[in-house]
């Protein structure tokens, strides 16, 4: 995941935390919000929308968020995985 910035990263960290509140294998698009507050909504959206560019995410309709071909919510437990 070295092609992701310090935002990208704090996003796809909250999806992490997020689905893990969900049993890890999917999460939603206002539970996501809610874990980030350093960015403002339109902010998360649009990294959202970056991480499902580069393949790291999938968001469905109704506002789930899945897990995209490059991320594996499995694999999000071993050490550094974020930033690896």
């Amino acid at each position: 995941m070295k092609n992701l910035n310090t935002n990208e990263t704090l996003v796809l960290q909250a999806v992490i935390n997020s689905a893990d509140d969900n049993g890890g294998d999917f999460t939603y698009i206002d539970d996501v919000l809610k874990e980030i507050t350093t960015l403002k909504i339109n902010q998360v959206k649009g990294y959202l929308s970056i991480l499902q560019t580069k393949n790291y995410i999938h968001c469905c309709e109704g506002g789930q968020i899945t897990a995209g071909d490059k991320f594996d919510y499995n694999s999000f437990y071993e050490p550094n995985y974020i930033g690896a």
